[in-house]
């Protein structure tokens, strides 16, 4: 039986709800609960329920995206001229910014997009990690890698994430060889 998946959701989640969540799994959670496909993520879908508005629009080549606060509205901005699976991991580590640093009402730049933890200031790094626990979480990574395929191309193309972010993230879940 197949499942059909919302591609436009039009509820948008309370504001207790937004800030309530505090790690990618409650998102991954809460976009299950709202009927957005989880693997690949539809992140777009889950920035819209929790009433952020997205911006495509070209920047820079190293501007990858923004998030700010716009018209009482926070704002994603990302740069349409990255290839498709870039954009979603700015949209991803964006949200990340969100979750875990918008508290302290700052806007946020990002002139690289998956720089090495070592290079990046900890509230980058911290973004990085959980737009990867976002786009690729650890359980179905492992399960995935395992029992499908370890083949980079294949992983980056079930998560539709870029053959870089699968790298790092197997890289950093412990994981080796096979071009990893």
């Amino acid at each position: 039986m197949a499942v059909m998946r919302r591609k436009n959701p039009k509820r948008v989640v309370s504001e207790r709800d937004i800030y309530s969540c505090n790690s990618a799994d409650e998102l991954i959670a809460l976009a299950k609960r709202h009927g957005l496909s989880d693997v690949p993520l539809d992140v777009d879908g889950l920035i819209r329920i929790l009433n952020i508005r997205i911006r495509r629009e070209a920047m820079d080549d190293e501007t990858s995206g923004y998030l700010k606060r716009m018209d009482e509205h926070w704002v994603i901005g990302v740069n349409n001229l990255h290839h498709p699976r870039r954009q979603r991991f700015t949209l991803a580590h964006e949200l990340g910014h969100f979750v875990l640093h918008q508290k302290n009402g700052r806007e946020f730049v990002d002139k690289i997009l998956y720089r090495n933890n070592l290079d990046s200031n900890s509230e980058e790094a911290e973004a990085n990690v959980f737009a990867a626990n976002l786009l690729m979480p650890e359980a179905e990574f492992r399960r995935f890698l395992s029992g499908v395929s370890d083949q980079v191309e294949d992983i980056a193309s079930h998560f539709n994430v870029s053959a870089l972010a699968v790298r790092i993230r197997a890289k950093n879940l412990g994981f080796s060889g096979h071009g990893l």
